[in-house]
């Protein structure tokens, strides 16, 4: 015969049910942001391995930058070649050979944020910074930037690959991420901007930050507030 003193009420039931909803909903956020947290960590490794890329081929081809519209793909990824096209193709930019890895040439959380902003086949998020290397094209920097390392002001202090977003910012870029550089626009000119996804406060991924990793080899964030005013093209601007 059932021991009704061992058995759970009704209410009894709804109380665990209750508390069992209270703390999911206390710790999902938590969850989300150690998961974001793991996503971030995984985009700054990239990056550094970019850094670690950068600083080879700096050393093996005399302190010169890479062209900047083809150090990962030549004539395929650049001036908005749509992501269709590029998938499947092997990278064979410049920079290629020493970064034949293609698992660290996207971050997860761009993955994510690119999938609900109409991106689902991106097949990069990183680009190099637009005022950095020669044009093959020209044979100068069509932007007025520099050729080589030692033309630097102080390699801590300028970008060599960012972050880029998918979709526009008003007063902060005109253009999305449609190719393998990224120019910042002179304060006062929105042109391209270092991504705002990762850390966004109340999921305004408007309002987030981005990570860079620079000339130097050491990576970086720098928020979308950190941006405005100047404060992209600072870490830009190599002269």
């Amino acid at each position: 015969m059932l021991d009704r003193r061992s058995a759970f009420t009704l209410i009894e039931l709804l109380v665990v049910i209750a508390i069992m909803a209270l703390l999911m909903s206390i710790l999902a956020p938590a969850l989300q942001r150690a998961k974001e947290r793991a996503r971030t960590v995984i985009c700054r490794s990239n990056l550094r391995q970019y850094g670690v890329a950068g600083r080879m081929y700096l050393d093996d081809n005399e302190a010169r930058f890479p062209d900047p519209y083809v150090w990962l793909y030549t004539g395929a990824g650049t001036g908005g070649t749509p992501d269709e096209e590029i998938m499947g193709l092997e990278p064979d930019g410049s920079l290629w050979p020493y970064l034949k890895d293609k698992e660290i040439h996207i971050c997860p959380t761009f993955r994510m944020v690119a999938k609900r902003t109409g991106r689902p086949n991106a097949q990069y998020s990183y680009s190099m910074n637009a005022y950095l290397g020669e044009f093959e094209d020209s044979g100068a920097n069509r932007f007025g930037g520099i050729l080589k390392e030692t033309e630097l002001r102080g390699s801590a202090g300028i970008f060599f690959f960012s972050e880029e977003n998918t979709w526009t910012i008003e007063g902060l870029s005109d253009y999305v991420i449609n190719d393998n550089n990224l120019l910042i626009g002179e304060p006062g000119e929105a042109r391209d901007c270092f991504a705002t996804y990762h850390d966004a406060p109340g999921r305004d991924l408007d309002r987030g930050s981005g990570n860079l990793v620079f000339v130097d080899g050491h990576v970086d964030s720098i928020t979308a507030d950190e941006q405005r005013d100047g404060g992209n093209f600072r870490l830009a601007w190599p002269k």
